[in-house]
């Protein structure tokens, strides 16, 4: 299970005014886009036509519970 993470940058700096955008891929096949903004991040599986989406607070408390510390 091999994945590949690009970034796309959709703007030119300042850093601060600009969403990324994570294309995430398993085994060649798009496993999702994450887009990380000033408000939150949001994660569009594979071919879905729905976007879910998280405040940083929330993203915050979900890693410290369900995170661990990098290997």
């Amino acid at each position: 299970m091999a994945h590949s993470v690009g970034l796309k940058i959709d703007h030119e700096l300042p850093v601060g005014n600009v969403d990324i955008k994570v294309i995430v891929e398993q085994d060649g096949e798009r496993l999702g886009v994450l887009k990380v903004s000033r408000g939150s991040l949001d994660w569009k599986p594979g071919k879905a036509k729905r976007t879910w989406s998280l405040e940083w607070e929330r993203f915050d408390a979900l890693m410290r519970e369900h995170g661990h510390p990098p290997r």
